[in-house]
């Protein structure tokens, strides 16, 4: 029978600086910028923290109005993938199947290391043991029969926890939840649902699935599923990402579009350099503006034929820049996403197969100068103006 553990680092950020600097454990630490930053969003926060109402993705201004006590940090990236490393090794301490979700959780298959341990209340103490021990870190344990449910125990448990939900018990351990818990679930969809009554897992149980197909189309059947805690029971154990992307916020809220879009060319060729280093390649293009109201426009195409070639996306995109222009004055964050990957070459449209050729040549010499000295070491014309002295705030993100 399938054994799956969901392990979640417990305010993992914020976690890190307080072993890094003892004075600030117990204190209400806030980790995404400076105090006094009016441009940054929190990364993430301690609890002492999130009893002020501070939490993920918000405003660093809000944060300090609600938490003008805290304990701003910029953070470290590097610190942050070291340890999420040495996380991931303890992992394969329990069992070889192993997928990291993200820098901070991981899934782990123990269906074959029970008998080995004795039980998974014994798995869960030898990892947190051994986190501990290694980092100073605590975590959070879910187990069940799959992923949703695993993770969905993990969140419930917080901080510190272990929470394992017995196989064929799924339905009923998330009955009693209000929907906004079931993962995948947006803001939006919760806000429809609750519309029709439904404010629970229970309320959802209720429907049938013909039901919720007339409603909500094929994810109908997914919103069925997961209210009965159906979920996958396989782990991705090399991690393809499904997009790649960059994202920057100004100084100050800018309305100066060409300077934005040399920004945003920069962003472009950071993210389809790394793109060409994996050998692979994009067809849907997303371009990500916040205003000064923090309302973030997206605005997306989908390419005739994937590609990572620059000249290629850039022309492709003008027009999602020329929709941005007539809607949005004041720029407060630029970002560039490329979706849908593949990997290996593409089939080259007839018509194309010239330029194209020619482009890969090119940026073949491009990404090899870019090896021996540096990305910086060469830029397009049109991102020249800001890809010396542009820096992201937010660190690039694979999803």
């Amino acid at each position: 029978m399938r054994r799956i553990i969901h392990i979640d680092m417990d305010a993992f950020f914020a976690s890190v600086e307080q072993v890094k600097n003892p004075d600030l454990k117990g204190k209400p630490v806030i980790v995404g910028g400076k105090n006094g930053d009016r441009r940054g969003v929190v990364s993430t926060c301690s609890y002492e923290a999130r009893e002020f109402g501070v939490h993920s993705a918000m405003p660093m201004v809000q944060a300090q109005k609600l938490c003008p006590q805290g304990i701003f940090i910029s953070g470290s990236l590097s610190d942050y993938a070291s340890i999420s490393k040495n996380i991931r090794s303890i992992l394969f301490e329990v069992s070889p199947l192993v997928e990291m979700a993200s820098i901070d959780e991981g899934y782990i298959d123990i269906s074959g290391s029970i008998r080995l341990f004795s039980s998974e209340e014994h798995i869960a103490k030898h990892l947190k043991n051994r986190i501990a021990e290694e980092t100073g870190l605590t975590c959070t344990i879910g187990v069940a029969s799959n992923r949703l449910v695993a993770k969905i125990a993990s969140d419930a448990d917080k901080p510190d926890g272990f929470l394992p939900v017995a196989s064929g018990e799924e339905a009923d351990f998330i009955a009693p939840m209000k929907v906004n818990k079931i993962p995948g679930l947006g803001s939006k969809m919760c806000e429809s649902l609750n519309r029709m009554g439904i404010y629970t897992v229970n309320d959802l149980q209720g429907l049938t699935e013909k039901a919720l197909m007339q409603r909500f189309g094929n994810w109908g059947i997914t919103l069925y599923r997961k209210a009965r805690g159906i979920g996958c029971d396989s782990l991705q154990m090399s991690h393809v990402p499904k997009s790649m992307s960059r994202e920057t916020t100004f100084g100050e809220d800018s309305s100066d579009w060409p300077y934005v879009e040399s920004v945003l060319s920069y962003l472009m060729e950071r993210t389809l350099y790394g793109l060409r280093e994996k050998g692979m390649e994009g067809r849907r293009v997303t371009l990500k503006v916040r205003n000064s109201q923090f309302k973030t426009h997206t605005y997306s195409l989908t390419l005739p034929e994937p590609t990572n070639l620059d000249a290629v996306v850039w022309e492709h995109i003008k027009p999602l820049i020329e929709s941005a222009y007539k809607e949005i004055k004041l720029v407060r964050l630029i970002g560039f996403n490329i979706g849908e990957l593949t990997s290996g070459h593409h089939q080259m449209m007839l018509e194309n197969i010239g330029n194209t050729e020619q482009w890969e040549k090119a940026m073949e010499g491009v990404d090899s100068l870019r090896e021996r000295f540096g990305f910086q070491s060469l830029h397009t014309g049109k991102s020249l103006a800001s890809g010396k002295s542009n820096k992201s705030s937010n660190p690039p993100s694979t999803k």
